[in-house]
Parts: C-alpha cells; sequence; structure tokens
C-alpha cells in the first residue's frame, strides 16, 4: 500500500493540449533527455514552428532554439541552460521552458502546454483578425454589445495561458459575426450588423446622377426583361463589402422570388460600394411601386 502511494504521488504526465505526450510513474526518472527532444520536436511541429537543431560533441549533447541553448552531459548529470549550469540527473523540464519562454499550467500531477498561441488580435472596419501558432481552439458567443472569443483548449494569449471556457478577449461591438474564414494561423471574422437600419430608399433610373449617404438603400431602374441585379462581392476591400453583399442578395432575391424576376450578379458599375444597392429592369415600370412598398417591409 505504501509503495503504490509512493508511486502516485510522484506520477508524471506531460500534456500539449489535451493530448498525452509523455508519462512516468516516478518523478526521478520524469524524462529522459532522448524523450525530451522527441517530445520538444512534436511540440514545435504543433506549433508550427521552427524545429530545433541537435548535436553531440562527446559526451556533451545540446539543443539550439530560438536563439536559446541547451546543453546536457551525461556522465556528469549537468544541464547548462543559456550558460547558467544546473547539477541534475533528469531534464529539468520547468527551467527549460521558462528559458524558452514557453508558457505551460501546472495541475496536480501534470504539466500543459497549449496548443495554440495567439499572436495578434486587430480589428480594420468590419473585418477581426487573428493570427496564431499551433491548433485553432477558440468559440465565438454573441452578447449584447460584445463578441466573446472562448477557449475550447488551453490558449496563449495576452501572456497568460487560458483554460477552456475560460474568456480569451471581449470583443466590443454592436454587430454579428457573419462569416468566420480560417486559414493556416489566421482567423477572420467578417462582421454584420443584426438588421440593417437605413436613412432612405432612393429609387432612381439607372443612367442618373447619384449622390446618397451611407446608410441609404438604392434601387436603379429601366425598362428590361425583368431582372433584379446585384454587384459581386468586392474582394479588394479585403471583406469589409462583405455584410453588405450578403444582405443584398438576400433582399434581391426575396424581390425575384415574390415578383418572378430574374436574379443576377453582375459587375455594374453604376452600383455603389459599400451599401445595399440593386438593379430592377421592368418590362412594365408600373410595378415599380408595388415592389418599392414591398422592399420598405423587407428593409423593416
Amino acid at each position: 500500500m505504501l509503495i503504490s502511494l509512493w508511486s502516485f504521488c510522484f506520477s508524471f504526465d506531460l500534456y500539449v493540449g489535451d493530448k498525452l505526450i509523455y508519462s512516468s510513474a516516478d518523478l526521478q526518472n520524469a524524462m529522459s533527455w532522448s524523450s525530451f527532444i522527441s517530445f520538444f520536436e512534436e511540440y514545435t511541429k504543433v506549433l508550427g514552428v521552427d524545429s530545433p537543431s541537435t548535436g553531440q560533441i562527446g559526451d556533451f549533447q545540446y539543443l539550439v532554439w530560438a536563439g536559446h541553448t541547451i546543453g546536457f552531459d551525461k556522465n556528469a548529470n549537468v544541464f547548462i541552460i543559456d550558460g547558467i549550469t544546473k547539477k541534475s540527473k533528469v531534464v529539468p523540464l520547468k527551467d527549460i521552458l521558462s528559458a524558452f519562454q514557453l508558457l505551460f499550467i501546472e495541475q496536480e500531477s501534470r504539466i500543459i502546454l497549449p496548443d495554440m498561441v495567439i499572436d495578434k488580435v486587430s480589428q480594420i472596419g468590419d473585418i477581426i483578425e487573428i493570427t496564431y501558432k499551433g491548433i485553432n481552439r477558440l468559440v465565438y458567443k454573441q452578447e449584447e454589445g460584445l463578441i466573446a472569443v472562448l477557449s475550447k483548449g488551453y490558449v496563449v494569449a495576452n501572456g497568460s495561458v487560458y483554460k477552456p471556457g475560460q474568456l480569451v478577449r471581449g470583443l466590443p461591438t454592436d454587430k454579428k459575426i457573419e462569416q468566420e474564414i480560417q486559414m493556416p494561423g489566421l482567423i477572420r471574422l467578417v462582421l454584420a450588423p443584426e438588421g440593417f437600419s437605413y436613412h432612405t430608399l432612393v429609387i432612381t433610373r439607372l443612367g442618373q446622377s447619384l449622390e446618397t449617404s451611407k446608410s441609404d438603400v438604392v434601387v436603379l431602374y429601366s425598362s428590361g426583361d425583368d431582372r433584379i441585379i446585384i454587384r459581386p462581392y468586392a474582394p479588394e476591400f479585403e471583406g469589409s463589402d462583405w455584410s453588405f453583399y450578403a444582405y443584398t442578395k438576400k433582399i434581391a432575391q426575396q424581390l425575384a422570388v415574390r415578383f418572378g424576376l430574374k436574379f443576377e450578379i453582375c459587375p455594374i458599375y453604376d452600383l455603389p460600394v459599400g451599401k445595399i444597392a440593386m438593379v430592377l429592369l421592368l418590362s412594365d415600370e408600373q410595378r415599380l411601386l408595388e415592389i418599392e412598398e414591398y422592399l420598405k417591409e423587407l428593409l423593416r
């Protein structure tokens, strides 16, 4: 019974995120040098950063990574961490992680290294960008006046480690997430209003000069074959046009179904960017008043 209790007290588990990387029942043999090398090479792969360089000169083995050097003399049981000597028979893991400036947490007999490291969170207009290393471990919760960025794993951000379910960042906004675009090392959140509020519905003949405010909804009309046209999404605006495009498309498709119009997406120069705008080509322009009333209902 005493032997079992002693083994339990000195057990040791090493995790990267929720994945067990290494386990030992005896703290005194927590991790050999070769096990440490294997672990660290695996961890750099998870983060997607440069792998360490390793080598050996006689009995002296070493690892170099990110400007830091770890050396080990297996006969003398001496570790050298960035020039500082430490006497130890086993790898002084926490000392090495601290020297490498890698954050971790301890939970009972566990050491857990996060598998997501957030480098930067920035916002330009209606685009939020999150650059990171590792694996995407974020979820988002819409709250009043706020988008809550929550960890669904172990995440490093703002110089701290966040456990699953913790708030990593609160992003003040009165808009909702319209789209989440994921790329390696980059998350892009495209925001859109919960509902568009408009100042004026501007309906004018196609080809006439036009001056409108940002909150106006623009409808250009002309004689044609009963068609409704919107312009395509403009990628050169780096996503800031997405919300207007998506909302315009939704409204135009509803008008097309209601009035039996053909729906088309076409790059028409006359349609302004950054607002709800469309072109109506009608065989009977008398229908314009009925379309206008229904459009007002949709916008409300």
